[in-house]
């Protein structure tokens, strides 16, 4: 067989075995959303919520922007911060 048919296979493979772990951990319930089935308090499922959202690479792509764009590439990082604020208003209520 050619490289290019083992390629395909592999691939093909690959995407059968994605496609069957996405079937088989899907969320049976909204109490599978929370982190640990909910058997953490609310204000850690907040934090770990957080911590998904603003992880290292989204700081270091806005420092990589702003140092990129220069003074325009602020502008992004407003809005990401904005962001950040609307989605804690979000879900703050959720957690209470």
């Amino acid at each position: 067989m050619s490289v290019q048919v083992w390629t395909y296979i592999i691939v093909g493979l690959s995407f059968a075995l994605y496609i069957g772990i996405a079937i088989w951990s899907r969320a049976k319930s909204t109490k599978d959303f929370y982190v640990a089935a909910a058997s953490v308090p609310p204000i850690a499922n907040g934090m770990a919520t957080g911590a998904d959202w603003m992880s290292a690479a989204s700081f270091i792509s806005m420092a990589g922007m702003i140092s990129f764009m220069g003074y325009s590439g602020a502008v992004y990082l407003m809005g990401w911060t904005g962001g950040y604020v609307l989605l804690a208003m979000l879900l703050a209520p959720l957690s209470a």
